[in-house]
């Protein structure tokens, strides 16, 4: 008999992810999926952002953790509309909002982080810490 943890089901759920991190549920119940990858001297974070706007998308590092947030309106109409009597039959207006937190593997420079939106896609480029002990002596040679 396979037995399951009934707390790892409310975790999945709650979206804990692996890195540490955690997914904030919006009003509407978004969220986005992203991708953390390791580089020598970079860690690079994707986020799914389509229909957002760059004005629309804040993203925050704080302290080894990742924080991007996209907010907009959306507004929807369907059939006649009259504008002088306020004549709807139908008009849908909602907010929507997506927070997406991870903690990042390993220290990053906060100040030297740079992000691009590109048709839907947020990437993240978090320089990592680099101690002075780990690169070593440079030895000139004569």
């Amino acid at each position: 008999m396979n037995r399951t943890n009934p707390f790892d089901e409310i975790e999945q759920f709650l979206g804990r992810t692996s890195f540490g991190g955690d997914r904030a549920w919006g009003r509407d119940l978004r969220t986005t999926d992203i991708d953390v990858a390791e580089y020598d001297d970079e860690f690079v974070v994707m986020a799914d952002l389509p229909g957002y706007g760059r004005e629309d998308i804040d993203v925050r590092a704080t302290e080894g953790r990742l924080t991007i947030t996209a907010e907009r309106e959306a507004e929807r109409e369907d059939g006649e509309r009259e504008a002088a009597d306020r004549r709807y039959l139908r008009r849908e207006r909602r907010h929507e909002s997506i927070t997406r937190s991870v903690d990042l593997p390993g220290r990053v420079v906060d100040d030297g982080a740079s992000a691009t939106y590109r048709h839907g896609v947020l990437t993240v480029t978090l320089p990592k810490v680099v101690d002075e002990a780990d690169r070593g002596h440079r030895i000139d040679v004569a």
